[in-house]
């Protein structure tokens, strides 16, 4: 790899950095603002480190720095990760390289927000067409979450550590974090722990009540690094208390639990290595519709996810150039039962699903001439999933309710639930590099993705739908089909003289989308296969105007399409930018940020979603470096107080959200609104 670091001292709150690795394996940290080149492939990956975005609560929100990505928000806590357009299951999203799995059946527990921010060293985002190598099932893209990890290089042991201490005064939230840890060349070990709370968030003339949050974080880990092997262990654990999710029908009690990860390189020769990877995740989920609300027919929610991982992956040098093979594969089992504090009697198997992926790909990345290098690889996944008899003490009321009850038991008790898919995923990377400051990206690729257990197995109409969040009660479909998306990319990168542009365009068509449609109950969705598209373009820019001062910028637009029906998908982020500018002088470092979000009028009529209007808020950030062991970093968000409806946010579920408004009649009438002028401050501190 060639380094070009980049004349920028920015240290900003709200720094963006990109970078290109050679290895999703091998993540490097970057210090400071650094692009790392790939001299035989210009296949992106965009990176940000955490850690300078002192404001983020939640690990997702950094995707929106990031071309063509964006975040759905649930919750303070829930945000699902969306990239050209498609989000949630369609995303696959890997912490330390393996699957986190959600407990909760309605994503509150999201995967990318097992981790704080201040943990994570590393947010990567595969731009394009993900290779096959990325991950089973990467048909809305691949995403890494890299959290911290200590290496040494002194032969003899050296002892650090890291603290910070944040407020914000949005909504009164706290956190502080620490990391120890002890290094040599060989051995490192470190432990790190973070807590964070904050009270309902505040905007324009009003208080979005249930967005408060209450978590507590843990990581430990080991590190080995021998002449012709090496050897990792981390383990995360994630204790998150009373938290909202006010666009959903109940909020979080509690979700407890953690992933180990084990993972073992060995090179046999200078041209061939072996990488093998274990994990295991359980996690524990409670939730409520009383905690924060007042309800008529109190009701407990406690799911549960248990999964196991494996992967082995073999990389050699080949005349043709670097050739991989890998096995791979999880088992992963879900269970939700539904339960009254108020009626010991009341009991609803709700989910107790299995579903398990064995996979394997090859994939080679090969220099066809000086100027072109062409990645492309084939993975074969076979999808097995079955589900146990459902039960529903409901079934034994002589009402409407409870002959629906019976009749949805029987009939799915009865049903073939066995369902095996063979799911096979193609991807075509191609640069072609015409000279020095200019090259092409050419992308083409076939992915699949197998039905959600979900959308497979919901066997009662309720709003267990991963996040969705529409208002609409769901039934599952047994009869799904795997999703089929033929994707096409074309791309371009400008590099001269401190100037970057880098445009992208794309065109995915998705044959059998699977998306609820209408059924004889208004109020209820169906699971089904559809006919849908999606396109747009997204944009990296950034210009060093000056040695202190540089602007960057990222454009996305997405265009969501059903081709069988004239309708819109659901949920689609609208045309967005960000323009940042930073300037940096002595041990002082600050920025400016305008966001602007277009109003986004197409709409899902299937799903009812309401359009919303378009807005732009202005952010300031600055940084204060002590030395180079401690620094304050501080700001203000949406300076002018703006009040506005960020697209992606839910609606309001809180009937007692009454600042935000309420219809109980109607569960669209009113989205959440965006925060309102928030002031941060971080004390950093580095040993």
């Amino acid at each position: 790899m060639k380094k070009n670091k980049l004349a920028l001292s920015i240290l900003s709150a709200l720094t963006i950095n990109q970078a290109v690795l050679a290895d999703d394996r091998d993540v490097e940290k970057l210090d400071n603002v650094e692009v790392v080149e790939q001299q035989q492939s210009r296949e992106m990956t965009v990176q940000l480190l955490p850690e300078k975005a002192q404001s983020i609560i939640d690990t997702p929100d950094v995707l929106k720095k990031m071309a063509g990505a964006n975040v759905n928000r649930n919750g303070p806590l829930t945000g699902l990760a969306q990239y050209r357009g498609l989000s949630g299951a369609r995303v696959n999203v890997q912490i330390n390289g393996s699957n986190m799995q959600e407990s909760c059946s309605n994503s509150m527990d999201a995967a990318m927000s097992h981790v704080p921010a201040s943990m994570v060293d590393a947010v990567i985002l595969k731009r394009g067409i993900a290779p096959v190598s990325t991950g089973i099932e990467t048909i809305g893209g691949s995403i890494f979450v890299i959290p911290k990890n200590i290496k040494g290089t002194s032969e003899e042991f050296e002892f650090g550590g890291e603290a910070s201490l944040g407020f914000t005064s949005v909504n009164s939230g706290k956190k502080a974090s620490v990391l120890l840890s002890a290094q040599s060349a060989v051995h490192s070990f470190y432990f790190g722990a973070e807590s964070e709370n904050g009270d309902s968030f505040d905007f324009k003339n009003g208080t979005n009540f249930n967005t408060e949050y209450d978590r507590d974080f843990y990581l430990l880990g080991y590190n080995y690094v021998g002449e012709k092997q090496t050897f990792a262990f981390k383990y995360n654990y994630n204790d998150t208390g009373k938290t909202g999710t006010p666009s959903l029908p109940m909020d979080i009690v509690y979700a407890e639990g953690g992933m180990a990860n084990i993972e073992h390189t060995y090179r046999f020769a200078d041209d061939w290595k072996l990488t093998s990877e274990f994990s295991h995740q359980n996690t524990d989920h409670l939730m409520s519709n009383y905690l924060f609300r007042n309800a008529q027919g109190r009701r407990d929610s406690l799911t549960q996810v248990n999964s196991n991982s494996f992967a082995f992956v073999l990389d050699t040098m080949i005349s043709m150039g670097q050739l991989s093979f890998g096995l791979e594969g999880d088992a992963t089992s879900h269970q939700a039962d539904i339960t009254s504090p108020d009626n010991a009697m009341l009991h609803i198997s709700n989910f107790d699903t299995r579903k398990d992926r064995n996979s394997f790909f090859a994939e080679l990345q090969s220099n066809l001439s000086d100027n072109l290098n062409l990645s492309s690889g084939i993975r074969y996944t076979q999808v097995d999933m079955d589900a146990a008899d459902v039960s529903t003490t409901m079934a034994m009321m002589d009402t409407p309710m409870g002959q629906m009850h019976r009749m949805s038991r029987n009939s799915f008790n009865a049903s073939n639930r066995n369902i095996t898919d063979n799911n096979v995923d193609l991807s075509f990377n191609l640069t072609q590099k015409l000279n020095d400051s200019l090259s092409f990206e050419y992308g083409l690729g076939y992915k699949t993705r197998s039905p959600s257990y979900q959308e497979r197995y919901l066997w009662l109409p309720l709003e267990a739908t991963a996040g969705m969040a529409d208002g609409f009660k769901y039934l599952g479909n047994l009869d799904l089909k795997p999703e089929k998306a033929t994707q096409f990319e074309f791309g371009m990168v400008y590099e001269s003289e401190g100037l970057r542009f880098a445009p992208h365009v794309f065109y995915h068509q998705v044959d059998d989308y699977i998306q609820g449609t209408p059924t004889p109950n208004p109020k209820v969705l169906k699971f089904n296969n559809v006919d849908a598209k999606l396109y747009g373009a997204d944009l990296e820019f950034s210009y060093q105007i000056t040695d202190n001062m540089a602007i960057n910028n990222v454009t996305s637009y997405v265009k969501g399409e059903r081709r069988d029906i004239d309708d819109s998908l659901y949920r689609i982020a609208p045309l967005n930018t960000r323009f940042e500018l930073t300037y940096g002088m002595s041990n002082w470092n600050f920025s400016g940020e305008l966001v602007a979000y277009q109003a986004q009028d197409d709409v899902s009529v299937t799903n009812q979603e309401q359009a919303t209007p378009g807005y732009g808020i202005t952010n300031l950030a600055g940084t204060y470096s002590f030395n180079d062991k401690a620094n304050i970093a501080f700001g203000v968000n949406n300076i002018f107080d703006k009040k506005y409806y960020n697209h992606l946010n839910g609606y309001n579920r809180n009937n007692l959200n009454a600042d935000v408004g309420f219809d109980p009649t109607n569960p669209r009438a009113y989205r959440l609104p965006g925060e309102g002028v928030n002031l941060y401050a971080t004390l950093y501190l580095h040993w």
